[in-house]
């Protein structure tokens, strides 16, 4: 476009010469604005954004390295609908979740494995190989003969399935999407494609396809060659590790500089064996220090802050302002990679000051790429030779040896999302008392679980109604904030005073967690509320003894009418005041009832179920033993007993206010203990009942009454007074 303006406006100004002009600078403007872009070799961005472009590289790995991989094969995002609640009047609630399968490529060499895998940053699978999220994972090496995935072949036919031989990749069945926006996450992985550490000999070596032609000095411990063409590939890698073409008896190669044969000297290699003159030195020239840059920056994959971009810099000597910044698409720790800084300083004076040198045919057994030493002493490489008849020219370079000593350096802090070990689970269920008003009029069963580390992420769960019946899942589990035992023994207290004499020492299931001490106001206004076996319990006087173990002092026992008797070491303990912990259903609670119910449970992720029993005991519905009980004498030969009702409504203490009603009606039931044939049970209205003399004096002695409560669902525990 620009050749055919500048030509028309030419020739209307200068005629033919004004046009040939125009036409002349019209073709190097053209050529600037529409010259094809130049090939690109890896870059380090490229290694670390996921990507599902047609066409884009793949590269090729060598040692260890991280990457994000290209998507090839992925599905619609897969929806789950559970439906809950609905009954007795009550809206039903319907929750979506999604998932997705997808298939990643990550390098087109084989590889050997691949270890943690990073999600939106945080870690999907650690070092222990446990995925954070639940799928089916599976990787394909990238050999020439693997199979065809089976997920992959039946989503769209086995005839179209691609096994995607020479590339390594890795399938994700069903990933959930809960945790990433229901969006599919960008995904980095850790891959091992060589077992040690690689240098820029092995990597010209495979991608040359020429065994022992080129050899490397410094290792790394990962690289990813991607380009249009192997020098695009090897580029960064031989620039970082000065590669230079050089020749030996076994023909022409690619070494670092100065590696190989020992420095030799100019002199032996004439015929005539004579020493070198001044007139020797056709031509030297010497570049001006200010055309050297100042500083040389070196960015990298830093591996002890999980492959994050890292930089090291070393400054020039004698250089200019410029700076230089090499991008080398290569994991090496930050010694390493502050050596290699420093070589590269060093390196920019290597070639600063040349020579050309008038030698004989003597000359041509010197190696290209060799160190060769002039009569002063001088150091120079051999760059390239002429040769014109027997007149030999050679061109040297001035040698710059690496730095002996090399500064230490420092990889900064790593931000990085812990790699927890395998957690332990452990899931416990308790039956609590009826809290709060109304009364309750189903068992109150909560669930409760935990991981011996922070890095377990709960699990699922079932009930399981009856021996043989099909599980009803209960909903997800997430990690307690205190769950654990009882380390050692307790005695019984008194519900009734705070219990100074005794102490309970539980141990954590997971040593992070932690309990707090209160003031006697916040205790008596609820804090600390706590489930020790089948006892409401709370403490105010919290002691680490040892991470993970605490002990529990100045105690009120036997909370909301449970009872406050002794407890075996390795009895359940989980503070209350959580809201991680799992309430089951009214619906699925009252299962409970029949003593036959199972608790199942699944860590997330896991194939594995455990049980754990459903107790029968359903303290929320029965009601409180009676107390304050009296037996006196009526004055006519009978006796007359009385009790004092309790509430599962309101357990605390309120002066001159009787205790509200928790059944619809007020029933009881006295018998006798042991019984004896025609005398009783009494059913009773009221909270008194009067037995006449003649029925006393059938009775045997040590006869005694137990007195209980008849709820609307359950009978409570009873009274034992002594008549006899």
């Amino acid at each position: 476009m620009a050749t055919l303006v500048l030509t028309v406006v030419g020739g209307i100004v200068g005629g033919p010469v004004g046009a040939a002009i125009g036409a002349a600078v019209g073709q190097q403007v053209d050529a600037a604005i529409f010259k094809p872009k130049g090939r690109e070799g890896p870059r380090l961005a490229d290694l670390k954004v996921q990507a599902s472009t047609y066409g884009q590289q793949i590269p090729q790995l060598f040692g260890t390295m991280r990457v994000a991989g290209s998507v090839i094969w992925a599905t619609d995002l897969i929806e789950r609908r559970a439906k809950s609640g609905g009954g007795k009047g009550r809206p039903s609630m319907t929750e979506y979740s999604y998932a997705a399968s997808l298939a990643v490529a990550l390098s087109s060499r084989p590889i050997r494995a691949i270890r943690r895998i990073w999600a939106d940053g945080n870690l999907l699978r650690g070092s222990s190989g446990t995925f954070q999220e639940r799928c089916t994972f599976r990787w394909y090496a990238g050999g020439t003969d693997q199979t065809v995935d089976p997920l992959i072949a039946s989503a769209v036919g086995m005839a179209s399935a691609s096994a995607f031989r020479g590339t390594a990749y890795a399938v994700f069945e069903e990933l959930e999407l809960a945790n990433f926006g229901n969006r599919i996450p960008s995904l980095t992985f850790e891959v091992e494609a060589d077992a040690g550490a690689v240098d820029a000999g092995i990597v010209g070596n495979a991608l040359l396809g020429e065994a022992g032609r080129c050899s490397g000095r410094w290792p790394f411990m990962g690289y990813a060659a991607s380009g249009d063409r192997a020098r695009d590939a090897l580029a960064p890698l031989f620039e970082a590790d000065a590669m230079r073409l050089a020749s030996d008896p076994g023909g022409w190669h690619l070494a670092p500089a100065g590696v190989g044969a020992p420095p030799v000297a100019l002199a032996d290699f004439r015929e005539t064996r004579r020493a070198e003159t001044a007139s020797d030195r056709v031509e030297q020239s010497r570049a001006a220090l200010s055309s050297l840059p100042g500083l040389i920056r070196l960015r990298h994959y830093e591996p002890g802050r999980d492959y994050q971009l890292g930089q090291q810099a070393s400054a020039v000597a004698g250089g200019g302002v410029r700076e230089e910044r090499i991008d080398l698409p290569a994991v090496l720790a930050a010694g390493s990679a502050r050596a290699l800084a420093q070589q590269l300083a060093a390196a920019v004076a290597d070639g600063r000051e040349a020579a050309v040198w008038q030698a004989d045919l003597g000359a041509l057994a010197l190696p290209v790429g060799g160190i060769v030493t002039l009569a002063d002493g001088s150091a120079w490489r051999l760059a390239s030779r002429s040769v014109r008849e027997s007149d030999v020219r050679i061109e040297l370079r001035r040698h710059q040896p690496l730095p002996g000593h090399i500064m230490p350096a420092d990889p900064g802090t790593p931000v990085s999302p812990p790699d927890w070990a395998d957690a332990t689970g452990m899931v416990r269920l308790f039956d609590l008392p009826s809290l709060g008003s109304p009364a309750a009029s189903v068992p109150q069963l909560v669930v409760a679980g935990a991981g011996s580390n922070d890095g377990w992420r709960g699990a699922d769960c079932w009930i399981v109604p009856e021996p043989g019946s099909e599980p009803v899942p209960v909903g997800g589990l997430r990690p307690a904030a205190a769950l654990g035992a009882l380390s050692e023994p307790l005695a019984a207290g008194s519900a009734l005073l705070f219990d100074l004499a005794n102490a309970a020492v539980v141990t954590m299931v997971n040593p992070a967690m932690t309990l707090e001490s209160v003031d006697d106001a916040r205790l008596l206004g609820g804090a600390n509320r706590a489930m020790l076996g089948g006892e409401l319990m709370q403490f105010g006087v919290a002691e680490a003894l040892a991470p993970g173990v605490w002990r529990l002092s100045r105690l009120l026992r036997g909370r909301a009418g449970t009872d406050a008797g002794t407890h075996a070491a390795g009895d359940a303990f989980v503070l209350l005041d959580d809201p991680a912990l799992l309430p089951l259903p009214a619906d699925v609670a009252r299962w409970a009832e029949s003593g036959t119910a199972i608790l199942q449970w699944a860590a997330r992720n896991a194939t594995s179920l455990e049980d754990v029993d459903v107790p029968g005991g359903a303290q929320a519905v029965r009601p409180l033993a009676p107390v304050h009980g009296q037996a006196r004498p009526d004055g006519a030969g009978g006796i007359a007993i009385a009790w004092i009702r309790r509430s599962r409504i309101d357990p605390g203490w309120r002066d001159h206010v009787d205790m509200p009603l928790d059944e619809s009606r007020e029933a009881w039931r006295v018998a006798l203990t042991p019984a004896v044939p025609g005398i009783g049970p009494w059913e009773c209205p009221s909270t008194s009942l009067r037995i006449d003399a003649a029925v006393i004096a059938a009775l045997p002695p040590g006869c005694a009454v137990e007195i209980c409560q008849l709820g609307d669902f359950a009978i409570s525990a009873p009274l034992t007074l002594p008549l006899k």
